[in-house]
């Protein structure tokens, strides 16, 4: 396994062109038989084409990994790029075309290729993955925080098509401006920014998402809605309300009964926008504003609000009727520039620690109570997780485990990474997993059949071998945190973001 000193950690960030289809992968134990399914991820794959490179992690071209299990003991690995309108005009040119961006590329867009990239928007989903499905069919579409969304094959990675939904008209519980246009349509309203995180809709096979509408037209506010997915082209408004102005969001929360959008005092300049055509450069942060929270009922679309404390969050964790749990970390983008990520000396002056804490709306009185967890003695960085995961069979029951990623454990070096396990109920139950030099990435709790215990199952977790300049697929015991099996991979994966295991594809 790993070893040696700090060695490697660059490899997240190296250009990844190769493709595979079913590579054979052997683990060094056998695998157990009820492990059957596929785990795909969504992420980065590619930094620059011919003389252009990103400036910004956020903005590398999309590459889908996935591993596939069985059940007879065997497990392929398959890595395709995303094949999107960008990525194929990009490769074509031999350039990276000129679309909407997070940031920036050097050597700059000049004017009239700023202006392109506005009108074709953004067309990259380098963030999540999902599974649409009905009695029928299941559909596989891959994210970012945008409306539009790209349709894969689930089996073999193939880009299908693109898919941009049409925007619901307003419905229960919505208060709709008799003078906007048909928000969506075009004309009146900029509606494109979404979350990378779709909620499951308790009891059914629905999801939750959320959209943001800008307005372009003077004396009309914007819009916030609270949108169902019902398929990969059909949704539903259960809410829509007026906004003075629209607030960037990553993710959200959700009960059984509510949805709970935390909008950040971290808001969309427009006129940024249309002078830079970086979002980047277009999102304005208030240190001394509060949070606002839009309380949503599912079932009547009435919607409540209520105030926080100043806090910027990218990944909530998951709600029981009585409370929210999201997760707060300090503005992070600015540090996740690649020249800065690249570089041993500036990266470690990322403050990449986030903050667990608890909040609980009371529906009656609207207040709003935030609550910390104590500290693990042994694994005191514990409550530092981000890029959270569950049991997800108890995402509405009263969870008590969360998985997640610390960076910079020793508060010094970026690359110190632990896969902790907090136990919410008990810090002195809190584990974590780390190999020196082994950088994991999203770890996906997979649970046992019949498995009694909320823990009782394995993490699938991709690790870049950063002495062995090499990447592995670790599963890890989700009870003790131990390593139980590996398989290493045929080439180096860059950055993984986020991704999912489906049961039901093999």
């Amino acid at each position: 396994m790993c070893r040696g000193q700090d060695d490697g950690f660059d490899l997240f960030f190296v250009s990844s062109t190769s493709e595979v289809d079913d590579y054979p992968i052997q683990f060094t134990d056998p695998l157990p038989k009820w492990l059957r399914g596929t785990l795909i991820r969504n992420g980065l794959g590619r930094f620059e084409i011919g003389k252009r490179n990103f400036t910004h992690t956020f903005d590398g071209f999309a590459k889908l990994h996935s591993w596939k299990f069985v059940g007879n003991g065997s497990a392929s690995f398959s890595a395709k790029f995303l094949y999107s309108d960008f990525y194929r005009d990009s490769v074509s040119r031999n350039d990276i075309a000129p679309y909407l961006l997070f940031q920036t590329v050097t050597p700059a867009f000049n004017e009239f290729q700023k202006l392109e990239s506005l009108v074709r928007g953004i067309d990259n989903m380098n963030v999540n993955v999902y599974q649409f499905k009905n009695e029928s069919t299941s559909e596989y579409f891959v994210f970012s925080d945008y409306w539009k969304m790209y349709e894969i094959n689930g089996i073999n990675l193939a880009t299908k098509r693109s898919v941009t939904p049409p925007v619901p008209a307003p419905s229960i519980g919505t208060k709709w401006h008799p003078a906007a246009p048909p928000m969506g349509g075009g004309f009146g309203f900029l509606s494109f920014l979404s979350s990378a995180h779709p909620l499951p809709e308790y009891g059914t096979s629905n999801f939750l998402t959320f959209l943001s509408s800008i307005s372009l037209v003077p004396g009309i506010k914007n819009r916030m809605s609270l949108i169902r997915i019902i398929s990969g082209e059909k949704r539903e408004a259960i809410a829509s309300w007026e906004v003075d102005r629209v607030a960037y969001m990553h993710s959200f929360s959700a009960t059984q009964n509510y949805a709970a959008l935390f909008a950040m005092p971290f808001y969309v300049n427009v006129e940024k926008m249309v002078l830079t055509a970086e979002p980047f450069d277009s999102l304005d942060w208030y240190d001394n504003a509060n949070t606002t929270i839009y309380l949503v009922h599912l079932k009547t679309g009435h919607v409540t609000k209520h105030t926080t404390e100043n806090l910027f969050t990218m990944h909530h964790i998951t709600s029981t009727p009585s409370k929210q749990t999201p997760l707060r970390s300090s503005s992070i983008c600015p540090h996740l520039e690649l020249k800065i990520l690249r570089d041993p000396v500036r990266r470690n002056q990322f403050p990449a620690h986030a903050l667990l804490k608890r909040f609980y709306i009371d529906l009656v009185t609207g207040n709003v109570d935030v609550t910390l967890f104590n500290a693990s003695p042994v694994y005191p960085y514990a409550n530092m997780l981000d890029m959270p995961a569950i049991n997800e069979k108890y995402r509405y029951k009263d969870y008590r485990h969360i998985y997640g990623l610390v960076l910079k454990t020793n508060d010094v070096n970026l690359d110190q990474i632990a896969l902790v396990k907090k136990d919410l109920y008990n810090s002195s139950n809190d584990k974590a997993w780390s190999e020196g030099h082994c950088y994991p990435v999203e770890a996906w709790f997979v649970p046992r059949p019949g498995g009694q215990k909320e823990d009782d199952g394995l993490l699938l977790v991709p690790v870049l071998d950063g002495i062995h300049r090499k990447s592995y697929l670790a599963i890890i015991n989700a009870t003790t945190m131990a390593t139980v099996n590996t398989a290493d991979l045929p080439f180096v994966i860059p950055y993984g973001l986020h991704g999912r295991f489906f049961a039901d594809l093999f």
